[in-house]
């Protein structure tokens, strides 16, 4: 179980992430022990002491289009949000486009397409749910505040 509530998790025959969802169904609740580092590494995102994912991942069964909007969208920086116009621009396609790319991630929280708003400010879609978005992009905002809070306090030691 997680903030966000529970999440179901499905890896490959390598033993790399390959899709993330929410579950309302806990009837493999048990952890296989070749999962146990990720979901460490889940729970330490949610505690706000994991800032970047270090564990392998497939994104093997998506478009070439799929794949560069999500290359993109791995280097928005924790805690800090783009518009889906940026990320068109840069790719030179539309928000709706990419709307719809990020629509179809199967990785959200790891390839963390929260972080991509509207132009207007307001979240726009997101596929786990706009309040989880919106609990998400609190979440590291407010972890990279007190980052930056003790990176303060220690200076001035």
């Amino acid at each position: 179980m997680t903030p966000i509530g529970l999440l179901g998790i499905v890896f490959d025959s390598f033993l790399s992430v390959k899709k993330i969802f929410i579950t309302d169904s806990n009837k493999n609740a048990t952890i296989p022990e070749f999962a146990l580092n990720f979901v460490k590494q889940l729970n330490s995102y949610f505690k706000g002491e994991l800032l970047e994912f270090r564990y392998p991942v497939n994104i093997q069964n998506i478009s070439e289009f799929d794949k560069k909007v999500l290359e993109v969208t791995c280097e928005i920086p924790y805690g800090e949000t783009v518009t889906y116009n940026w990320i068109a621009k840069k790719l030179n396609t539309s928000p709706i486009a990419i709307g719809q790319a990020l629509k179809r991630n199967p990785l959200p929280i790891i390839i963390p397409c929260h972080r991509v708003i509207k132009s207007d400010g307001t979240l726009g879609g997101y596929s786990l749910g706009i309040e989880i978005k919106k609990w998400l992009i609190e979440h590291e905002r407010s972890t990279l505040y007190k980052f930056q809070l003790m990176k303060l306090h220690h200076r001035m030691l």
